[in-house]
């Protein structure tokens, strides 16, 4: 495998972040006499009072953290260095940076603004920073209406299918041409269940697997965007209970009463029991590809998440979302300076694709993609392509409707979602009945 063809995958990929632009020096100044030697020795200088970056990762994404930190501290790019707590934002005094998952950062941005946007920190700490728009599949809160950064979304991943290919190979499936439609999936689960594997398939994330993504995959909205009327303001609508969810967690719905699917919890509690060989099929979000590296005691495999090739919107791109780096408001010049020079220093191409192998997450712009090296690390490297192309979307064309939705990071919404799904596991409700009630308790 070469890096051509690669490269080449990015150039037409959606992906648009913006690159930290590192300035020319036009010319270079002329060199200083020596300042006379004072009479008196002067006083060492204060060391600069360290910036707290404060976080709730797991183990593997902390220390690739901590790798990228230190990096930055001994560059000496600045006079402030950055430490790493592992806590809660909130939980005493606010820190200068905090990396938030969904539920954190859905506490942060509520009330008062707590934040200063990316945009203004690289501003105010004199480094370059171009703003874009945001590609469709990438969340809405990353970005003002303008495409300048509130965040910085070093987190991102989006869900993909990992498999077991020595399980494959043993009941005569081919391990190079995993199941692309979830009808075909079907099938291969089926002869996993014949061959005696108790647990065929699992998913983390079931709600944002299978309703968000799934209904972004097949170009379905999440919500409709709603034009103000009188006495009402414009909004979203929620839309996740039509047609094609609607079926697609009806085949779920059976595939789990058939024991073909199993359902451990509602976040990423099915990884380890992939990674264990309990269950041979995954879908989970690109991240976890470190943990099941370290873990698996067998071949993995990473395919695209399945689709539904019968459906008619068919052209769509799965959502990519995850941690983020907020700057916290109040801070001084100098502090937003060493800030500023930290996001310059992670966004180089090399810190990126160090970045991406270390943890699973989407490089962050181009040149972090391009120089992640297959030759290095193919497998790595393969779940990056996966998850890229899907961000991008099937037949290279992003879709028009199945953006993100504002209404799918409310709390409430994720919350009715999650309720209802495990009423659909329990057999208590049937699909339509389970999406019509979570888009009516939402929207209450």
């Amino acid at each position: 495998m070469t890096l051509k063809p690669f490269a080449a995958l990015i150039a037409a990929s959606v992906l648009a972040f913006p690159i930290a632009l590192h300035a020319q020096d036009a010319k270079k100044s002329p060199a200083k006499k020596p300042a006379a030697a004072s009479k008196k020795a002067a006083a060492p200088a204060k060391e600069a009072e360290p910036l707290e970056l404060a976080h709730t990762l797991d183990d593997s994404t902390a220390q690739a953290l901590q790798k990228l930190v230190d990096a930055f501290n001994a560059s000496g790019k600045a006079s402030q260095k950055i430490v790493l707590s592992a806590r809660k934002w909130d939980d005493g005094a606010t820190p200068a940076m905090q990396v938030l998952d969904a539920d954190a950062r859905a506490q942060f941005l509520e009330g008062k603004v707590r934040y200063t946007p990316l945009a203004d920190v690289m501003t105010r700490g004199k480094e370059k920073f171009a703003a874009v728009r945001i590609p469709s599949p990438m969340p809405s809160w990353l970005a003002d209406g303008k495409g300048r950064l509130n965040a910085l979304a070093l987190g991102l991943a989006t869900p993909v299918m990992f498999y077991n290919k020595d399980a494959f190979t043993r009941v005569g499936l081919d391990p190079q041409q995993p199941p692309n439609h979830w009808l075909t999936l079907q099938s291969a689960l089926g002869d996993l269940r014949d061959a005696g594997y108790s647990c065929p398939y699992t998913s983390a994330r079931p709600a944002l697997v299978h309703v968000d993504n799934v209904s972004a995959w097949h170009n379905e909205p999440f919500a409709r965007k709603v034009a103000a009327k009188k006495g009402q303001k414009a909004g979203e609508e929620l839309a996740f209970n039509g047609l094609v969810q609607v079926k697609h967690l009806a085949m779920m719905s059976s595939w789990y009463k058939s024991r073909y699917l199993h359902i451990f919890g509602r976040g990423d509690e099915a990884v380890p029991m992939f990674s264990s060989g309990k269950c041979q099929v995954l879908t989970a979000m690109s991240s976890s590809w470190p943990a099941i590296k370290h873990d698996a005691k067998f071949e993995v495999g990473v395919a695209p998440l399945p689709f539904h090739e019968d459906v008619y919107n068919k052209t769509g791109h799965t959502l990519a979302d995850g941690a983020s780096l907020w700057v916290s408001a109040g801070r001084s010049a100098a502090d937003l300076q060493t800030i500023a020079r930290f996001v310059t220093f992670a966004l180089e191409p090399e810190r990126q694709a160090q970045w991406a192998l270390d943890t699973g997450f989407v490089p962050l712009n181009r040149a972090g993609v391009v120089a992640l090296s297959p030759v290095d690390a193919p497998n790595a490297d393969g779940v990056v392509r996966v998850a890229l192309r899907q961000l991008a979307g099937r037949g290279g064309a992003a879709a028009a409707d199945g953006g993100p939705s504002v209404a799918s990071a409310n709390p409430k919404v994720r919350a009715a979602l999650d309720e209802e799904l495990e009423a659909l596991w329990a057999d208590r409700k049937p699909a339509k009945a389970a999406l019509d009630s979570a888009v009516l308790r939402a929207a209450q």
